[in-house]
């Protein structure tokens, strides 16, 4: 079994299904053209670093596919803004849910996977005192309009502001301050470049936060053995989204950007934080699974969203419900049952919102034993439950969003058992068939 992702800026009817064995072909074409490059590149800039999976540093000859353009890009503005090439690299990816949408907040499951698209930053820098008032923290990011952003990260002066952006980074800074030694700042020079599209939900936000977050664990000075790992790193990032963003987001982003793996899914478990990868298994006579991410430039930002209400909704959900089974501290030990005995302790939204995320828990734990035994089937028709669900109880769909990603299941092609499409209210539907397929066909495009 193998796991394969194509990403298409938008969704078109003409779009090319590449079969299996011809896309392994292309992907080895391309990473064998792309080594030497990467070597050459590593070489030249003398970047000292290592390689984590999921989110990490980046190291020759294991820089994530695509990162060498995103590096290249980075060091030659760098290069050019401070005078010097930067010393540090990291990177973080961004992702795509396949099932298990707005679950995270209140304590249930995910499905994630991390995307070959990702969030790269070069560097350098240091701890030092917070007496130097002249050693400050330097950002740019390519890929968005402005100023070089300059910023004090002594934490006692380090606070929100403009540009907007800017605030992941600081909202990470203020986070790791705690592991130096009083009296100690971060000060450093960075540059982002990103090939994870803005406001496309693919969460660029995350992949940024991560990203900074492996820059500061390497600048010089950081105490050796504070790194934090595993689930502990993806929550200061997600802390750093809250404090610093005013964004009340689950924990699914930042975890998946810090700890995913090549070709698995993660199950996350967002109550304890904890992940199991997935394997997705062979049906009969399948040898592949592709998943396709398109991005219908539907933009959409969560801090200026319904988002906040839906957490809101969602909590006082709860309330209701542990009115009367104490039992219930978050959605994730409701039941369908107890969410409709309860429906007239709560207004007609509230009582959608719940019946969604209770319902979604249990399609998503379907959903990790349909796909590892390879039954694609199931596991299509759970992803179009899930789209509806979002749809009618969740109404997640944006203003201007097309109907595209209503596709009736009596339009699936048989010969494609279990074709479904998975829309999560963003710009990124992802849509799972199993290969090959022939050339030129995408089911429901």
């Amino acid at each position: 079994m193998r796991l394969f992702l194509a990403f298409f800026l938008t969704l078109v009817p003409t779009a090319e299904c590449i079969p299996g064995q011809k896309l392994v072909s292309r992907i080895k074409q391309a990473w064998e053209k792309r080594r030497p490059r990467i070597n050459n590149w590593s070489k030249r800039n003398k970047i000292v670093s290592k390689h984590s999976s999921g989110a990490g540093t980046c190291d020759a000859p294991r820089y994530p596919a695509g990162a060498l353009p995103l590096l290249e890009a980075a060091t030659d503005l760098f290069t050019k803004t401070f005078g010097a090439a930067p010393m540090r690299a990291a990177h973080a990816p961004g992702r795509v849910n396949l099932i298990g949408e707005h679950t995270d907040y209140t304590g249930g499951f995910v499905l994630p996977l991390a995307l070959e698209k990702r969030t790269v930053v070069v560097g350098s820098g240091a701890v030092v005192d917070v007496a130097s008032d002249a050693a400050l923290c330097q950002v740019l990011s390519l890929g968005i309009d402005g100023p070089l952003v300059a910023f004090d990260a002594d934490p006692t002066v380090l606070v929100p502001g403009e540009p907007s952006w800017a605030n992941y980074v600081k909202g990470v800074v203020a986070q790791y301050s705690a592991d130096l030694p009083a009296g100690k700042k971060f000060a450093f020079r960075a540059v982002f470049a990103s090939d994870v599209p803005l406001g496309a939900g693919l969460s660029s936000s995350a992949a940024l936060e991560v990203s900074t977050a492996t820059l500061l664990e390497q600048l010089d000075g950081y105490p050796r053995g504070a790194e934090p790992t595993g689930a502990a790193k993806a929550v200061r990032c997600q802390m750093a989204e809250h404090e610093f963003c005013g964004m009340p987001c689950g924990i699914m982003d930042q975890f998946i950007s810090t700890l995913g793996q090549e070709g698995h899914l993660l199950q996350i478990d967002c109550r304890t934080n904890v992940g199991t990868s997935v394997a997705i298994a062979s049906g009969a006579g399948i040898a592949d699974v592709v998943i396709v991410v398109a991005n219908s430039n539907v933009k959409h930002a969560l801090t200026g969203s319904e988002y906040p209400t839906r957490v809101a909704q969602c909590k006082a959900a709860t309330i209701v419900l542990a009115a009367s089974h104490p039992e219930v501290s978050q959605l994730r030990d409701a039941t369908v049952a107890m969410v409709e005995a309860a429906r007239g302790g709560m207004d007609d939204e509230t009582f959608r919102r719940a019946r969604h995320v209770v319902s979604e828990n249990d399609r998503v734990l379907a959903a990790v034993a349909a796909l590892e035994a390879g039954n694609f089937p199931a596991a299509g028709k759970l992803m179009a439950q899930s789209h509806a669900s979002l749809r009618d109880d969740f109404e997640v769909r944006g203003r201007g969003e097309p109907s595209r990603c209503d596709v009736p299941e009596a339009t699936t092609p048989p010969r494609t058992p279990g074709t479904s499409l998975d829309y999560h209210g963003s710009a990124s539907p992802a849509l799972v068939w199993p290969a090959p397929l022939p050339a030129g066909e995408l089911p429901g495009a």
